[in-house]
C-alpha cells in the first residue's frame, strides 16, 4: 500500500550470482534422474530444452491454495498475496477502488460495495495486510479522500476458531482486540465457498461478491486470498519421478537429500518435507536450509557429516500503528527449546523492522528500506499507479 517501492525488497538472481554462475529464465517441467537432465521450457516463447546437472536442488516453493474453489480466480478484484507482482496489482485495484468512488454519480451503495475490502485468511500475512490497509485508510486516506472514509469496511474470513493459529493465546487476543478497536470485521469459524457477479441497482462498474458458508453474501472491490498453499505445477508433474508425501511435498532424508536420489538431487524449502522431522512451511527455515546446503554444496562438509536442525527464531506479526508481537515461546533446536517472553507493541514492531531489514542482501537495499520509510512516516503513502 505504498510503504516500500518495490523495487528496494527484490534482489536480481544475475547481480546475486555474479561470475560465479549462470542463471537461465525458463520454467522447469520435468527431471531425467536416469540421464541428469531436467527439460525446461523458455518463458518468453515456449520452445523447449534442456539442462545437464551434476547435483540438482528443487527449490521452487509453494502457490496459493484455493481448495478447489473454481470461482476463485486471481483478477478483477480477486487477487493472491504471494508475489511482488501480487502486491503491485492488489495496490492499483486499491487505488482504482477510490478512485471510481469518486466519479460523480457513482451511488452510495456501490460506492460502499468498491471501498469494502475482503481478507481471506487468518495468518500473519493476512493480518499484516489487514493492518498496512487499515493505517492507509486512517492516515492516507482520510487525507486525500476524506469524503469517502464513511463507504470504507475492511472484513478478515478465517475458517479456523482464532487469529494467528502457530502464535501464543495472549498474543491471538491482543490482535482480536486491536482489530475490534479499529473497526475491522473479523469472522472466525468462516469460510469463503464462493464468488459470484451480481448487478447491483444503478451500479457502473461490474461487481462481485464472496458467498460465505454461514450463508451471508458479502459484496466487495477488493478481495484479498491468502488461506493456504499448494504445490505448484512442477512438484505436481515429478510425482512417479521423485517420492511425495501425501500432501504434495518432496520428501527428503535429514540431510535435505530426496529420497532414493542421494547425492544427486535435494529439496528444500516450502516445497520439500522431511521424513523424520517435517518442518513448518516458513521463511526461515528455506533460509536457515540453504545456508546448510551452501555448506554441503561448497565442499566444507560432507553431505551426511551433519544432518540439518531447524534452529526456531520466533513468530514475528506486524500490526500497524506502530505495533507488532513477537511469539518467543520455542526458541531454539527441536528439543532444547527455550522460552523468551512474549513482546507486543512498539518494540515488537521494531524487532520485526530489523529482522526483515537485516536479511536484504545488498548494502542498496538495506539504505534505501529505512528512507522509504522515512518518506512514507514524513509525506503519507506513494499512490501513484505503475
Amino acid at each position: 500500500v505504498g510503504t516500500l517501492e518495490f523495487r528496494c525488497i527484490q534482489e536480481p538472481i544475475r547481480k546475486a550470482l555474479g561470475p560465479n554462475g549462470n542463471f537461465v529464465q525458463a520454467k522447469a517441467s520435468a527431471i531425467d534422474p536416469e540421464s541428469k537432465t531436467i527439460l525446461c521450457e523458455s518463458t518468453y516463447d515456449e520452445e523447449k530444452f534442456a539442462i545437464k546437472y551434476n547435483k540438482l536442488v528443487v527449490a521452487v516453493g509453494v502457490k496459493t491454495n484455493t481448495f478447489g474453489i473454481d470461482s476463485i480466480k486471481e483478477g478483477d478484484g480477486v487477487y493472491f498475496l504471494k508475489h511482488l507482482y501480487h502486491a503491485r496489482n492488489i495496490r492499483n485495484n486499491i487505488i482504482d477502488s477510490f478512485e471510481k468512488a469518486a466519479i460523480p454519480g457513482t451511488s452510495d451503495d456501490e460506492r460502499r460495495r468498491l471501498l469494502s475490502f475482503v481478507v481471506v485468511g487468518g495468518g500473519p500475512t493476512s493480518c499484516e495486510f489487514v493492518a498496512e490497509l487499515h493505517d492507509f485508510v486512517t492516515s492516507d486516506v482520510k487525507r486525500l479522500f476524506a469524503d469517502l472514509l464513511p463507504y470504507v469496511k475492511v472484513t478478515l474470513v478465517e475458517a479456523g476458531p482464532a487469529l494467528l493459529a502457530p502464535f501464543e493465546v495472549n498474543l491471538q487476543h491482543y490482535t482480536r482486540k486491536l482489530f475490534k478497536k479499529r473497526n475491522i470485521d473479523v469472522r472466525l469459524g468462516c469460510s469463503v465457498t464462493g464468488v459470484e457477479e451480481y448487478d447491483g441497482d444503478g451500479f457502473r462498474f461490474k461487481a462481485k461478491r464472496a458467498a460465505l458458508s454461514d450463508g451471508t453474501k458479502l459484496p466487495f472491490g477488493t478481495m484479498v486470498w491468502s488461506a493456504g498453499l499448494a504445490p505448484v505445477n512442477f512438484t505436481n508433474d515429478v510425482e512417479g519421478v521423485l517420492p511425495r508425501a501425501p500432501n504434495g511435498r518432496i520428501i527428503t532424508d535429514e540431510y535435505l537429500r530426496v529420497k532414493g536420489h542421494e547425492g544427486s538431487i535435494w529439496a528444500i524449502g516450502d516445497a520439500a518435507v522431511c521424513d523424520t522431522e517435517p518442518h513448518a512451511q516458513l521463511a526461515q527455515v528455506a533460509r536457515q536450509q540453504g545456508i546448510y546446503l551452501a555448506g554441503v554444496l561448497s565442499g566444507k562438509k560432507k553431505e551426511d557429516e551433519k544432518p540439518f536442525k531447524f534452529f526456531n527464531l520466533g513468530s514475528m506479526a506486524s500490526l500497524g500503528e506502530m505495533k507488532g508481537i513477537y511469539d518467543g515461546s520455542q526458541v531454539g533446536i527441536k528439543g532444547q527449546e527455550v522460552s523468551v517472553p512474549a513482546t507486543k507493541g512498539l518494540f515488537a514492531l521494531l524487532m520485526w523492522r530489523f529482522a526483515y531489514w537485516g536479511r536484504q542482501t545488498s548494502i542498496e537495499n538495506k539504505l534505501l528500506i529505512p528512507m522509504h520509510w522515512l518518506k512514507s512516516f514524513l509525506f503519507g503513502r506513494d499512490i501513484s499507479r505503475f
